[in-house]
C-alpha cells in the first residue's frame, strides 16, 4: 500500500501572543506548485504584479476553513476573505504569518524522546590555550 494523498489542514494558533493568545484557525495546506507561487518563485496570471505580502494574505484568506473569532456581541465571525481583510492588521498578519510558517514545517509539539537535549556544542568546551610553550620567532626575515 502506498501513500494516499489527502487534503492537508493547517492548525494556526497564536498561543502565547500577548493580545491574541487564544485565537485559533484552521486553513487548507497547499501543493508544491502553490507553495512556490506563494513565496514568489513562480507567477500565475492572478499573482502577476502583486506584492508578496498581498499575495500571501490573499492565499491565507482563501484557505480559511474555520476560526474562533467573534463579533463584539459574541456572534461567530464567518471565516471569509472579506472578514479576514476587515480584521485588525496586526491580528491578520499574525494569523497569516503562523500559517505560512506552518506550511514550511513549524510545529508546536515537543521533540521526540530520541531527540538530543540541546547540550552545548563541543567547540564551546575546547581549550583555547596555546598548543606548545615554544615562543614565536622574533627574527625578521631578510
Amino acid at each position: 500500500m502506498g501513500y494516499r494523498k489527502a487534503p492537508h489542514r493547517i492548525e494556526v494558533s497564536l498561543a502565547g501572543h500577548a493580545e491574541y493568545g487564544d485565537v485559533r484557525a484552521t486553513a487548507r495546506g497547499m501543493d508544491l506548485s502553490d507553495y512556490l507561487e506563494l513565496h514568489g518563485y513562480t507567477e500565475s496570471p492572478e499573482t502577476t504584479g502583486k506584492a508578496g505580502i498581498v499575495r500571501q494574505l490573499e492565499r491565507f484568506a482563501d484557505s480559511l476553513i474555520s476560526w474562533n473569532i467573534e463579533e463584539e456581541d459574541g456572534r461567530p465571525t464567518p471565516p471569509t476573505k472579506e472578514e479576514f481583510f476587515s480584521l485588525d492588521g496586526e491580528l491578520a498578519l499574525a494569523l497569516a504569518t503562523d500559517w505560512i510558517e506552518r506550511l514550511g514545517g513549524k510545529v508546536d509539539r515537543p521533540l521526540p524522546s530520541g531527540s538530543p537535549d540541546g547540550e552545548p556544542s563541543p567547540e564551546v568546551s575546547i581549550p583555547m590555550e596555546p598548543l606548545s610553550s615554544h615562543p614565536l620567532p622574533t627574527a625578521v626575515p631578510a
